[in-house]
């Protein structure tokens, strides 16, 4: 047999390893974060939009076996065909799928079922990649990509939601208890100047499930500054203690219903207690730490507090553009660094653009020049996303690694505070 042909053997090898490694370890991690939650925990869910722990480890295993499973392997047959249905993705109730709210009715099947299941569909995806042929490899691995960009996504998802239903529980239990952790050093307050001029944006080649992250194209920038960490809660503090929750003329419009309609005076966890400000995390309750990034602001919240700075956000294309020009991953992701789930500081380097919190700009979201929506899967596709929602970048401490970096856009309604979001200011040059 000539060597190029046991080289390329050598290559399929490494191929199929490096997909049941990443496939392992997707599945792996879901487990581990309801391994702290009880069956009763698994069956929260305290906002409509949102969904109970148990509902987001059997969606996730849905995908797996409607997009790779049932399309691939021969003669494979659904471990309950009634699950087909029932863990679709949410939608309206017209084609038979189930609406938000009624998902924590959901106490059939149970946790024992939901998780028989996906052990079988994790036996038969295993199996398959085993047995693909060669040319098989290439479509299976898309489609396995994009059912585990799925499931990282909602692992941050499964975290935002059980932080909001331990919140809303008088007994305000924490998900697990906190690290011992070295003090770390504040971050500097300094800011990062730009000379502006054409720049390039965007990922070359957006990685599957990614498609609104590209294509790559030319942005003109103005000279700009951008503060070379986010707001922080001592910051945010002084805004909320000025009286910034009550002066109209520094909200937009719908900022100031949305405040009204909602009762919002400090960010979403805040609390004063005794005359101190304490903050819930998924730890329990904390003193408020005036260092760390400011969270769970809305981009109403954000935009009110850079109006009252006397700065404003930045745009995407300014975030890029100094995020891709960090010299190094450690002054990307912040040096130091806070347990993942804490939803506090994480680093102590110069930019912490990475791993703290999805940071808001002033960006609507839309398509980039030359997007062209996929066919295909609709978990896939986030152009049908690009209406009344504005972007975020970065990540935050509870999103997968290996989903934050320079291009990474995300994008949610300007009145959302459930996730894991703060800001950092910018200014003209």
């Amino acid at each position: 047999m000539p060597d190029t042909h046991l080289a390329a053997l050598d290559t399929e090898g490494d191929r199929r390893r490096s997909l049941v490694t990443r496939f392992q370890k997707a599945r792996g991690r879901t487990a581990e974060l309801v391994g702290p939650l009880s069956p009763e925990d698994l069956m929260i869910q305290s906002v409509p939009d949102g969904a109970p722990a148990k509902w987001h480890l059997a969606h996730t295993t849905w995908l797996f076996e409607t997009t790779v499973l049932i399309p691939f392997s021969q003669g494979y047959r659904p471990h309950d065909p009634c699950f087909l249905e029932l863990f679709k993705a949410r939608a309206a109730s017209a084609e038979g799928r189930i609406d938000g709210p009624v998902l924590r009715l959901l106490s059939r099947p149970s946790t024992a079922d939901i998780l028989r299941y996906r052990d079988h569909v994790n036996g038969a995806v295993l199996h398959l990649i085993d047995q693909a042929t060669d040319g098989e490899l290439d479509i299976l691995a898309e489609h396995l990509g994009i059912a585990i960009a799925h499931e990282r996504r909602h692992q941050e998802r499964l975290l935002t939601h059980i932080k909001h239903a331990f919140w809303s529980n008088p007994l305000r239990p924490a998900y697990e208890s906190p690290p011992e952790l070295p003090a770390t050093t504040p971050p500097p307050d300094d800011w990062v100047a730009h000379d502006g001029g054409l720049v390039e944006v965007g990922r070359e080649e957006p990685q599957p499930g990614f498609d609104h992250e590209g294509p790559r194209h030319r942005v003109f920038l103005a000279p700009f500054r951008l503060a070379a960490r986010p707001v922080s809660c001592g910051e945010f503090r002084a805004f909320v203690e000025a009286g910034g929750y009550g002066e109209r003329a520094l909200w937009m419009a719908d900022g100031w219903e949305a405040l009204r309609a909602e009762g919002w005076t400090a960010p979403l966890y805040w609390e004063k207690r005794d005359g101190a400000w304490r903050v819930f995390t998924l730890y329990g309750s904390q003193p408020l730490n005036p260092d760390e990034p400011v969270c769970h602001v809305s981009w109403y919240e954000a935009d009110a507090f850079a109006r009252w700075a006397g700065k404003r956000l930045p745009a995407e294309a300014e975030w890029e553009t100094i995020a891709a020009r960090c010299d190094s991953v450690g002054n990307l992701l912040g040096t130091g660094y806070r347990h993942p789930r804490a939803g506090s500081y994480r680093g102590a380097g110069p930019w912490q653009m990475c791993g703290d919190v999805w940071e808001w700009t002033r960006s609507a979201f839309g398509p980039y020049p030359g997007y062209r929506q996929p066919d295909g899967l609709d978990e896939a596709v986030h152009g049908r996303f690009m209406s009344n929602r504005m972007v975020l970048r970065g990540g935050s401490c509870v999103t997968p690694f290996d989903h934050a970096g320079p291009w990474t856009r995300h994008y949610l309604r300007p009145d959302s505070r459930l996730s894991f979001t703060g800001f950092r200011l910018a200014e003209d040059a």
